[in-house]
């Protein structure tokens, strides 16, 4: 069998993109061929890259000019170049297919987010994606859903049935794993830190940052003075929110505000955090607590879409928007060591059941099924 892959939004190495969706195809890609060595492979991306070893390259000028050239070229230029490459499946790794190809194809849903929170989006983003994803989704021969929260969404918002949608959950990375004690007071002092709350991710209202700054300046006049606040990630929509927050509750000198987080420094700041916090609203799937977990730290979450699903029974889940609930999770753990390493522990067991080799072995089989 003989898979094309459209893997445009594969970002370069270090850029803030290189999360997220770029993420999952780098994981992806680096684990099929081992997972299904009977299969090959061809990716169509944006240039060469290295460490895709088993993966046919295929990269496309004119697809990386733009958002505008890319679509136009998933519409039109990869079906006939994959038919000229002897592909069997197509799969799209990002919510779109070509249309009017013929070839069985399976597409990638990560969440619904431009349906449920239009006002995130660009317009032009937006309008695509209500265009594409209902067609993309009746026309693949199934499709594959990053949690079980975002296939109870494609159900819901286009119509699309049950058995169709596979969910098939993202994973963590192998630099994703705990410090020492050393490790972990070393960081800190080399960043003259002192204990710390963590959170990364983007910094946009749905997120809910500014919940998590109300339930830390809580914190501090209830007393509990001797942890900063830290949050990594790159500025998104209507970001501002976030800093006049802080202004406003003058916490200038104990909220830190890193910007983005390269994927090598990500593993330290994770590891060196007492707890990490996640308060998002909604999430396709919830990355950032699966990292922490990998990590060793404990985590509280919001009690919302995917993110009980990836924690489960190894973090505090809280309502999500309720600061008071929030600074009562994290005092209790800041309280009790006990707790956060026992957390910890069962953070680290409940991590280690997701993996890219496993991703990639249920998406092969799925291909198989696809063409059986």
């Amino acid at each position: 069998m003989h898979v094309g892959l459209n893997a445009q939004l594969m970002a370069r190495p270090g850029t803030y993109r290189g999360a997220g969706i770029s993420g999952y195809i780098g994981g992806l890609l680096g684990s099929l061929p081992e997972a299904a060595p009977e299969m090959r492979f061809t990716a169509w991306l944006p240039e060469v890259r290295t460490g895709l070893e088993g993966i046919q390259q295929s990269p496309s000028a004119f697809a990386g000019r733009g958002v505008l050239h890319r679509i136009l070229w998933e519409q039109t230029a990869w079906a006939t170049a994959a038919r000229r490459a002897g592909v069997d499946l197509l799969h799209g790794l990002a919510f779109s297919l070509p249309i009017a190809s013929s070839l069985p194809a399976v597409v990638t849903f990560f969440d619904m987010s431009f349906l449920l929170f239009p006002r995130y989006h660009p317009a032009g983003r937006r309008l695509y994606l209500r265009w594409i994803t209902g067609r993309a989704a009746r026309k693949a021969q199934a499709v594959i859903a990053i949690s079980a929260s975002t296939k109870r969404d494609i159900v819901r918002l286009l119509g699309i049935e049950e058995g169709k949608i596979e969910v098939i959950p993202l994973a963590a990375g192998e630099a994703f794993r705990p410090l020492s004690q050393e490790g972990r007071e070393r960081f800190r002092w080399d960043r003259g830190l002192n204990p710390y709350i963590y959170y990364q991710g983007t910094i946009e209202p749905r997120k809910n940052v500014v919940t998590l700054i109300q339930a830390y300046g809580q914190l501090r006049m209830e007393g509990y003075r001797g942890h900063d606040l830290v949050i990594g990630g790159a500025p998104g929509w209507d970001h501002d929110e976030a800093w006049m927050a802080v202004q406003r509750l003058g916490l200038r000198k104990q909220v830190h505000f890193l910007g983005y987080v390269t994927p090598e420094e990500s593993p330290w700041w994770y590891g060196a955090a007492d707890v990490f916090v996640y308060p998002s609203e909604y999430e396709g799937f919830g990355l950032p607590p699966l990292e922490a977990m990998s990590c060793g730290t404990p985590v509280v979450v919001a009690d919302s879409s995917s993110l009980p699903e990836v924690v489960g029974d190894a973090g505090v889940l809280v309502p999500p928007r309720d600061a008071d609930a929030l600074a009562q999770a994290i005092a209790e753990l800041i309280e009790n060591p006990g707790l956060r390493a026992s957390l910890a522990d069962r953070g680290l067991e409940r991590a280690r059941s997701f993996t890219w080799k496993a991703t990639a072995r249920a998406t092969a089989r799925l291909y198989s099924r696809c063409l059986g």
